[in-house]
């Protein structure tokens, strides 16, 4: 690893994540990117996710077993210089971080926590409020705290807590995505996601089921397929497809031939949306909830909705099905502002993070996380979620008002991220 011109010693990373590959889904594909671009830079990197460490689901619940194996994995921390923690994932990241912080400091490496998103399960959301609170105490106890958007960087920022860093997600850009000629009709959908309630799938579903001149496609599978694919039937969707989970060229085909991608989650679990991302790529615009970090990845390259409200998701989808001009508009937008995420920079952006938090434990041992510049927002550099592409905001769809004004012209599949068995 190169760093100012000279050569820096390995980092032993250890990565503890609810999910990794084969696991498919968001957080099992971020955590395979960084294991293989970190691993691709010279560092070692261990995984420990659910895949090793048995859980339980029910429902929107998952149980980990971690606290079973915690204390195995404790006497093994000297093997490595950092941790690298993600969550928040229930009885997972939370108990990892309240008993390493039980673990001696000399035998303890650094904690670099990142969050993915608050905690949000719907019919317990005060539950909820209170379980983020705690994780966020909790979290006082790593050394840095990494957020994949500006949003989540401000709400985790606090004056006696470690420095919060700005690394986003990346996409995998295909130089020149195969898209096929266009015909006026229909409008082509896309939603890629896990069928979950926070997913907002059948808000979806009500909005354009039975729409004329649209066709919607679903890919992806989940404890809520089987209700969704009857909601459906029910509701007479002869212009819709459940696919399942398909691989990936069958994924990249779907991008490529659609038109619109969509992504109606409903809660603040859903805190980036990579998928909205990978879709933008292939010129897919996106039609999004109004979420923090989803809508601060789209800014105006496409239009945005408040979560729960089918009439605005509706109109939304209609009138760039009436206006192919803006469509056209704004799939070029999507490209361009896809093309400003890398997985090159997010990791780039860990690796730096890993070594500044070594140098600061080999400099200030004493001080790590407590004092000092650590207590600052740090951002800029490749960590900064970039604004370019255009500065104007997103457009959004509020009830009454269905009319928008024209803007402005002007899965991955990669499962190679070895696991270290507890």
């Amino acid at each position: 690893m190169e760093s100012g011109g000279r050569r820096e010693p390995a980092v032993r990373i250890l990565i503890v994540a609810s999910e990794a590959p084969p696991i498919v889904s968001g957080i099992s594909r971020c955590v395979d990117r960084l294991t293989v671009g970190l691993r691709a830079r010279g560092h070692h990197v261990d995984v420990i996710s659910s895949v090793q460490i048995p859980r339980m689901s029910l429902g929107e619940w998952r149980i980990s077993s971690l606290l079973v194996h915690l204390p195995r994995i404790a006497r093994r921390l000297d093997r490595y210089d950092v941790v690298n923690l993600h969550g928040p994932a229930p009885t997972m990241s939370d108990v990892a971080l309240a008993l390493l912080a039980l673990v001696p400091r000399r035998r303890r490496p650094p904690i670099v926590y990142t969050h993915h998103s608050a905690l949000q399960i719907r019919g317990i959301e005060r539950l909820c409020a209170v379980y983020d609170r705690l994780h966020r105490r909790i979290g006082l106890h790593a050394a840095l705290t990494i957020a994949t958007s500006r949003p989540y960087q401000d709400l985790l920022h606090t004056r006696r807590g470690p420095a919060v860093r700005l690394a986003p997600w990346g996409v995998d850009l295909r130089a020149h995505p195969l898209r096929p000629d266009r015909h006026p009709e229909p409008l082509r959908v896309l939603f890629v996601g896990q069928m979950r309630s926070y997913k907002g799938v059948d808000c979806l579903l009500k909005a354009l089921v039975g729409q004329p001149g649209v066709d919607l496609t679903l890919i992806g599978s989940g404890p809520r397929l089987a209700d969704y694919e009857r909601l459906a039937r029910r509701l007479g969707g002869g212009n819709v497809r459940f696919l399942g989970h398909v691989p990936d060229e069958v994924l990249h085909h779907a991008y490529d031939g659609s038109d619109v991608i969509v992504l109606p989650s409903v809660t603040a679990a859903e805190a980036f949306g990579l998928v909205v991302l990978e879709g933008m790529s292939a010129g897919c615009v996106p039609v999004v909830t109004d979420l923090p970090g989803v809508q601060d990845v789209v800014l105006d390259s496409g239009i945005v909705v408040p979560p729960h409200d089918v009439e605005a998701l509706r109109q939304a989808v209609r009138s760039l099905a009436d206006d192919r001009t803006t469509l056209a508009v704004l799939g070029i937008r999507a490209r361009r502002r896809a093309e400003l995420f890398s997985w090159e920079a997010c990791v780039a952006e860990y690796e730096k993070a890993f070594v500044d938090v070594l140098t600061t434990a080999r400099d200030r041992p004493s001080r790590l996380g407590s004092t000092g510049s650590a207590r600052r927002r740090t951002g800029g550099g490749v960590g900064t979620i970039p604004r370019a592409c255009t500065t104007a905001p997103p457009v959004r769809y509020h009830r009454p008002d269905p009319v928008v004004p024209a803007p402005r012209t002007g899965s991955d599949r990669h499962h190679s991220a070895q696991p270290v068995e507890p």
